[in-house]
């Protein structure tokens, strides 16, 4: 069982990973990269599994309807994703990759691997790929986690 204190640790990794992340992205605007974080995720989630209804997005995103609606609009008015209706429910609306959504996320993906690469150069590769899956489980343990403890332990309402 993790420690309060290790807990205490890892939330303070986190936040700092997280502000690192989030000072950075306006760097890569400057890299003429022209897509935002969120823009990618979608981008690359049509990429692993394929066309998709908006709720499913709207769902991996863990956003509103409305807000993927915003986000899909943008790329589809780009020409990097398209809609066609879903032939099993011509209400419902399916939305896949473009060839060149698909074009621009293989060249956004290689100069982030690039920079990556060049980042943790001087890394073994086996610390790397441990470090990959450590992350990756961290990242589905919170978002599979998030909402149930969210739920059970309301915010208490703020003194009046």
């Amino acid at each position: 069982m993790v420690t309060t204190e290790t807990a205490e640790r890892m939330v303070g990794v986190l936040g700092k990973l997280s502000r690192a992340l989030r000072s950075s992205s306006h760097r890569w605007d400057r890299l003429d990269v022209g897509l935002r974080r969120n823009d990618l995720t979608v981008l690359r989630r049509l990429q692993r599994h394929g066309e998709q209804r908006m709720s499913d997005l709207a769902d991996a995103q863990c956003v509103t309807a409305s807000v993927i609606s915003r986000q899909v609009a943008a790329l589809e008015h780009d020409g990097l994703v398209e809609r066609r209706s879903d032939p099993a429910d011509a209400r419902v609306g399916l939305i896949r990759l473009s060839e060149l959504g698909r074009t621009r996320l293989e060249q956004v993906t290689r100069r982030y691997t690039a920079f990556v690469r060049s980042a943790f150069a001087d890394w073994d590769d086996a610390d790397a790929a441990r470090t990959a899956d450590l992350i990756g489980q961290l990242a589905d343990r919170v978002v599979s986690d998030l909402e149930g403890h969210l739920d059970a332990h309301p915010h208490p309402a703020a003194p009046a």
